[in-house]
């Protein structure tokens, strides 16, 4: 709970020796403990070893990447850094994840979550109010890195916080969930983020023709933001135009021809950073488009970094994850006061797929992390009520 907590309020490159420091943790504890080990090997031949395959799915990932790779630290790091995530989901899945423990696990994410918003809702009205100046959100993202990384990150828990609120039958749980959203909300649109506050619009209707009418009146205040996004940013005229000659796509395409010999296997976890500043080298400078940080998207960035091959094997990870999400709302072992959430937690991540065919920071350490922990804690009791049951 304490790694839950402040994951997202450490510097960037911190947060995979969380991950890290709790496995060898972990590796040591089942050491020691071979009722723990036991447990474990028999809950995963109860699962029928069901979630192995993304485990195999990104070693080969690594190995191929790592192989491949034309700047092999940049790459271990990056291995290290989504190793160190995925041995939290680990833990989460398998051990920590015991009856009535879920509940617990949930509100020290969502609490970490909250405070990331709150600190920035401090700092506009820091400078709004005391310092008498107008918030500039290029300079105050809270404790991310940049302002769109900060919208992403409110995005994953905003929809899962929305129908708890909804849903929750305990009125003080009800107001802290609204008080989340309410952050997460502001935080999103103060972040200026277009494509998130755009993500906010198109997960509250997936989330009304999905689910439930209820969503319906979210709607109208969504729709009065859609209209006023172009206000807000002051730059959708310049969105798909990248320089003074060319296009997004455009731009592109000329990337990807640059770079054909690397296309199949990629160039390595985290370097496509280097890729693009040689690309850039000697042509026109890009627009000034203030909040773009990365002027490419998820899917150039993954192509290039661990390519096609590395894309396909992915989209099969996505597919069983969001498989045993939905196997887990239709489960009778389901809690249901609890299944609403993972609807939330499906459209999330839904509206993060869309969102990163336009930017790029859905890999970063910290989105990373905050996926894998709440998917550690939602496939943990996906099956049965926590191992320690087996």
């Amino acid at each position: 709970m304490v790694s839950i907590f402040f994951f997202p309020i450490v510097s960037e490159n911190a947060v995979p020796f969380i991950g890290a420091s709790m496995g060898l943790y972990f590796i040591g504890y089942l050491s020691m403990q071979k009722d723990a080990l036991n447990r474990l090997q028999r809950a995963r031949k109860q699962g029928k070893l069901a979630y192995s395959m993304s485990f195999f799915l990104f070693i080969l990932i690594a190995l191929i990447t790592v192989i491949y790779s034309q700047n092999r630290t940049q790459t271990l790091w990056g291995v290290f850094v989504y190793l160190s995530a995925f041995a939290l989901f680990i833990i989460l899945k398998y051990e920590v994840n015991r009856p009535n423990h879920m509940v617990p696990l949930l509100r020290a994410y969502f609490i970490s979550t909250f405070v990331v918003g709150f600190y920035h809702f401090g700092q506009i009205v820091y400078d709004e109010i005391v310092r008498n100046i107008p918030f500039d959100p290029v300079t105050n993202f809270s404790f991310m890195e940049n302002a769109p990384s900060l919208a992403y990150f409110m995005l994953i828990p905003l929809f899962p916080a929305l129908v708890l609120y909804i849903y929750k039958d305990k009125k003080n749980e009800s107001r802290f969930y609204l008080l989340t959203v309410t952050v997460a909300l502001i935080t999103i649109f103060m972040s200026g983020s277009r494509i998130a506050v755009v993500g906010v619009f198109i997960g509250l209707v997936l989330l009304s023709l999905l689910y439930s009418v209820k969503f319906l009146i979210a709607l109208i205040p969504a729709g009065i933001f859609a209209v006023l996004i172009p206000i807000f940013t002051q730059r959708h005229d310049q969105y798909f135009l990248l320089s003074a000659e060319r296009g997004r796509f455009g731009i592109y395409l000329d990337l990807l021809r640059e770079n054909a010999g690397s296309l199949f296997f990629g160039k390595g976890f985290f370097t496509f950073d280097q890729t693009f500043n040689q690309f850039m080298e000697g042509k026109s400078s890009l627009l000034n488009l203030d909040l773009v940080n990365r002027p490419y998207d998820m899917p150039i960035q993954i192509i290039l970094e661990i390519g096609f091959l590395g894309l396909l094997a992915g989209a099969v990870m996505i597919f069983f994850k969001m498989r045993a999400l939905r196997v887990y709302t239709k489960s009778t072992k389901g809690r249901e006061n609890l299944k609403v959430m993972y609807v939330g937690v499906t459209i999330s991540m839904i509206v993060l797929l869309f969102v990163g065919a336009m930017d790029s920071y859905l890999m970063d350490p910290k989105i990373i992390y905050s996926i894998a922990i709440l998917m550690g804690i939602m496939h943990g009791d996906g099956k049965y009520n926590g191992i320690h049951d087996i």
